[in-house]
């Protein structure tokens, strides 16, 4: 296989229908569930549990979003939201999370919720738009901005896509 995306027989986009994403994987795990292997030679039941594993972390990763655009990124040898990331936030982005931190810290008001709910929606069109022309600098930018705006949406038990 050569990407996740392969195992579920859907365009690399990052745009993926989640439904037939699901019943892609529903029907990939069924032909390699492990208990189908029971009984055949141990080489056998092996492949067909990595199998099993592959299938379940490239469904973990294309469902989310944010995994999704690293994955995305890291076909194209870039790295982000990791220990290696081979791309740093910009100055700009990282001041805008700090601001948005010091007003969830002052204030927890619907009006900053629906912002920040707002940004996260905005985010995820941007990646896509980013992705589709290719800009891969745009792209992880806007993925690390991802990464901190689902952080703080988690942290403060607020719901997103």
């Amino acid at each position: 296989m050569s990407s996740y995306f392969d195992y579920f027989s859907i365009p690399q986009l990052f745009d993926v229908d989640l439904a037939v994403l699901e019943k892609a994987y529903f029907s990939a795990q069924r032909q390699y569930h492990p208990d189908r292997f029971v009984g055949k030679p141990t080489e056998e039941r092996t492949q067909a549990l990595q199998k099993s594993m592959d299938i379940n972390k490239a469904y973990e990763v294309l469902k989310n979003p944010l995994k999704r655009a690293q994955y995305l990124l890291h076909l194209q040898g870039i790295e982000v939201g990791g220990e290696h990331d081979s791309i740093k936030p910009d100055q700009a982005l990282l001041v805008e999370i700090m601001d948005l931190r010091e007003q969830l810290e002052e204030q927890k008001d619907i009006k900053l919720v629906n912002q920040l709910i707002d940004l996260h929606e905005n985010s995820l069109l941007d990646i896509s738009k980013y992705y589709v022309k290719n800009d891969w600098q745009k792209m992880a930018q806007e993925t690390i901005r991802l990464g901190y705006l689902v952080k703080m949406l988690d942290e403060n038990k607020i719901k997103h896509l």
